[in-house]
């Protein structure tokens, strides 16, 4: 995927943030580390326990992680109090349903402790794309810099939706995938292709 021109890669620990399961996020992102690999390893995860979560970085030494479900402030606040205890810490990406984003103030105070939001259906894996102006409206109040969108992407409709709505980064995983769910190589470059030929798009890549 780095040899694509991808530059992040999602490693799943969506319900479980067990040790003895986090082994093979370890083991990729200190081969990562190891050969300067230009891609970065972002932990997956919709548990909401702040301990866990803080010992599955640790165990990974993983430094980018999504949380992949809707936290209240109260959360984010501890949890970000945690990650800081000693220092820089791990960057956080946010989900946000845009179709549920309308409180400007919630969003604002979102912001000052995540560094990006992904922009998705609360699912996640849907394949369906997000509605437009659900999307448009949401940017409104976040600014794009700051945003990974995902939502039914593929290779077909990423540089058009990236046009329009001009993210930091994309996020596909259904619309990479072959019928037996695998990743599909055809479909990754494809996707790549794709978004980095979008009109007026900074070079940022597709994560998965």
């Amino acid at each position: 995927m780095a040899e694509l021109g991808y530059e992040f890669v999602g490693l799943h620990a969506i319900n479980s943030l067990e040790m003895h399961r986090l082994d093979g996020a370890r083991r990729l992102a200190s081969l990562t580390a190891e050969h300067g690999l230009p891609i970065t390893p972002v932990l997956l995860t919709k548990v909401v326990d702040v301990a866990q979560i803080v010992r599955a970085l640790a165990h990974t030494k993983i430094n980018w992680l999504q949380l992949h479900h809707p936290w209240p402030i109260s959360g984010l606040l501890a949890l970000y109090n945690e990650l800081h205890r000693n220092g820089p810490s791990a960057r956080i990406i946010l989900l946000v349903d845009p179709m549920t984003a309308h409180d400007r103030r919630l969003t604002d105070e979102l912001l000052h402790l995540v560094d990006f939001v992904i922009l998705d259906h609360r699912a996640g894996g849907t394949g369906r794309l997000l509605p437009f102006d659900s999307v448009r409206r949401t940017l409104e109040m976040i600014d794009p810099n700051r945003v990974f969108l995902a939502g039914g992407l593929d290779a077909g409709n990423v540089a058009e939706i990236v046009r329009r709505h001009q993210p930091y980064a994309v996020d596909a995983q259904s619309g990479l995938l072959n019928s037996d769910g695998a990743q599909d190589p055809g479909k990754l470059a494809a996707f790549i292709h794709a978004v980095r030929g979008a009109p007026a798009c900074e070079p940022t890549a597709g994560k998965r």
